[in-house]
């Protein structure tokens, strides 16, 4: 991910990119939660898939952080399955979630603190984009405002991005150069991004999808935000944001009672068989499968395996050229340059198989 902020100041910088997951990302299914006689969703079903950026839009108290936290898994619904697709990590950002920051520490440490490999000046790097600068980065945790908080759990959500991110109201502690910055980053994010804003430049600069919730149900909208202001006739982007009401153009829905009404009206049009025989094509059918589904879930895993080695290598490479004694050696900086642009190439081969190959198998395992 590259990100720069604003005009006086231009600062580029790369975030690491997540896993990639599978094309079906989170379900939520038949989910029913209340608070307490307040019913806020019953029978509700969700699901994203890889690569949606969907914006979560209503009333206030309609229910778009609850939904949020159901996602998340923070909140636990009183009924109904949440289901996390293959490979799939999730991460949750709330202004108001800090506990997992690290009291004792500095604001540099903390963020240095991350699974992946990161120089400590790439890190201030990030952190000046997000309003610690100077000194500020070697304050105490334990000092900071509530604000500033939120600020680093933000900054270390980026450095360590999981394939799937949840955001409540991630603008809230931001000036304008840093809301570009986090627009950009997130509009180059390889993921699946599922948020609540009431910016609503970041959701015109971020948004492929909305979702509107209100009076318990969610309506979906496959398109960006100006394509849902339409469809909802709303008499401007603001009025949208929190609209509760109903237009008269149907958005994009499957109907799996109607599928499988079909289906078997049309197994029934079919002339009936000797059950014996049936019973025999059924089993072959079923050992067809399983060995189908067996030999694409093995390529889908050495496809995966050569993913992750070709990933390590582009970190090492990486941090190979962040080094000063790397360019006091003469041609040593274009041969990693050489090797890492191979990498990529087949970074990018690798992952069009994978793409194709779990798309094979999600069929497979559907069938």
């Amino acid at each position: 991910i590259e990100a720069r902020v604003g005009d006086e100041e231009q600062i580029s910088f790369s975030f690491p990119q997540p896993r990639r997951s599978g094309l079906k990302v989170i379900t939520l299914k038949n989910i029913h939660h209340a608070y307490g006689d307040n019913v806020v969703y019953r029978g509700m079903n969700f699901q994203a898939e890889r690569g949606q950026r969907i914006v979560l839009v209503g009333p206030n108290g309609a229910g778009k952080s609850t939904l949020l936290k159901l996602l998340a898994g923070i909140l636990a619904a009183q009924s109904g399955a949440r289901v996390l697709g293959h490979n799939v990590k999730a991460g949750y950002y709330s202004q108001n979630r800090v506990d997992t920051l690290r009291t004792e520490l500095t604001v540099l440490e903390e963020a240095l603190d991350t699974p992946q490999r990161v120089t400590e000046q790439f890190v201030r790097t990030v952190l000046g984009c997000f309003l610690f600068r100077g000194d500020d980065v070697f304050k105490k945790v334990s000092v900071l405002s509530g604000g500033e908080k939120s600020r680093l759990a933000l900054v270390k959500l980026l450095l360590d991005p999981p394939n799937l991110i949840l955001m409540d109201e991630p603008t809230t502690h931001l000036d304008i150069p840093s809301i570009d910055a986090l627009a950009v980053a997130l509009d180059q994010y390889e993921g699946t991004l599922i948020f609540i804003s009431h910016d609503v430049y970041f959701i015109r600069a971020l948004a492929n999808h909305v979702v509107r919730v209100s009076g318990g149900q969610l309506t979906h909208y496959p398109g960006d935000y100006q394509y849902y202001l339409d469809k909802t006739s709303a008499v401007s982007e603001r009025a949208g944001l929190t609209s509760d009401g109903r237009d008269g153009v149907s958005p994009s829905q499957t109907s799996l009672r109607g599928r499988a009404i079909n289906q078997t009206g049309a197994a029934a049009s079919r002339p009936s068989q000797d059950r014996r025989e049936q019973k025999r094509l059924e089993a072959e059918q079923r050992q067809t499968r399983s060995r189908e589904r067996k030999a694409q879930k093995q390529v889908v895993n050495r496809l995966e395996r050569e993913i992750a080695e070709l990933e390590a290598r582009q970190a090492e490479l990486t941090a190979e050229l962040e080094k000063p004694e790397t360019y006091e050696e003469s041609g040593a900086a274009q041969q990693i340059n050489r090797e890492l642009t191979d990498v990529m190439e087949s970074l990018k081969r690798l992952t069009a198989e994978w793409d194709q190959a779990a798309s094979t198998l999600a069929k497979v395992e559907t069938s």
